[in-house]
């Protein structure tokens, strides 16, 4: 049985940026989070980088951080009071309002669509985990082997704290925002290993592009951006487009199938 836990004094700090950090961003992590060491990698890939900075960490508990987020005031005390023996790590909800005004009424167009039509299915997210604002418990990515993917290494993470025994929360309310604006050329390898990793279908992938002109015409008149109809179609086409591959490549025996066990 595992012992209580009180929330963490001090953390490590992980930051996987290839670049320097600005003294404002460094400023801004120690506003927020009671802060150890601040740990940078310049490793290349996100999935390595990540794999790098895990292997350096001295607390019990550390923080991923990217250096594209700004956190809220209230995230620290949001994450921690999230905290139980159970927990391995919690990701803080984000928002693209700061950085994508056209990803942020997508996203609430999606939200109120799912909520009129009482199907989630319709709602623009993908369950999947985000890391760039994320307390986790060391224990709980003990021995962890990142593969070397592109994208998806959230999620990797998040189900090796899973078959470590532990849970993964999301807080239940924003307390992060995205400054940049949303990149699409990763949605191609969204779709393709997000395929391999079992999160994405064909099948579900088949459906959300066959909702996409309701889903168009519905962002449209819910939001008055007729941006959110050129990022709804590029996004959903490129994860289609790579789903489609991996599907292909998996029935003639593509060894990275095997990213679905963690």
């Amino acid at each position: 049985m595992r012992e209580e836990h009180q929330a963490p004094t001090e953390v490590d700090v992980l930051v996987p940026s290839l670049k320097g950090l600005s003294s404002e961003f460094v400023e801004h992590l120690r506003s927020r989070i009671p802060v150890h060491c601040i740990l940078t990698s310049s490793v290349i890939g996100p999935s390595r980088a990540r794999q790098e900075l895990m292997e350096r960490v001295d607390t019990d508990w550390f923080a991923f951080v990217d250096d594209d987020v700004k956190l809220r005031s209230d995230w620290w005390s949001t994450v921690t009071g999230m905290i139980s023996p159970e927990v391995g790590g919690v990701e803080g909800l984000w928002s693209y309002l700061a950085g994508d005004k056209r990803v942020d009424d997508y996203t609430r167009a999606m939200a109120r669509l799912a909520k009129l039509l009482h199907q989630e299915s319709w709602r623009d997210r993908i369950d999947r985990a985000f890391t760039g604002d994320t307390l986790v418990r060391r224990e709980a990515v003990k021995n962890i082997r990142m593969p070397n993917i592109p994208v998806w290494e959230d999620e990797y993470i998040r189900r090796w704290v899973e078959k470590n025994g532990f849970t993964w929360l999301r807080t239940p309310y924003v307390v992060c925002d995205h400054l940049r604006t949303y990149n699409l050329k990763p949605s191609y390898n969204v779709g393709k290993y997000g395929y391999y990793l079992g999160v994405l279908s064909m099948r579900t992938q088949l459906k959300r592009v066959a909702q996409m002109p309701v889903k168009i015409l519905f962002a449209l008149a819910y939001t008055r951006n007729i941006h959110t109809g050129t990022f709804a179609v590029e996004k959903d086409l490129n994860i289609f487009k790579g789903v489609l591959q991996a599907y292909v490549q998996r029935n003639s025996g593509s060894p990275l199938d095997s990213l679905a066990q963690p």
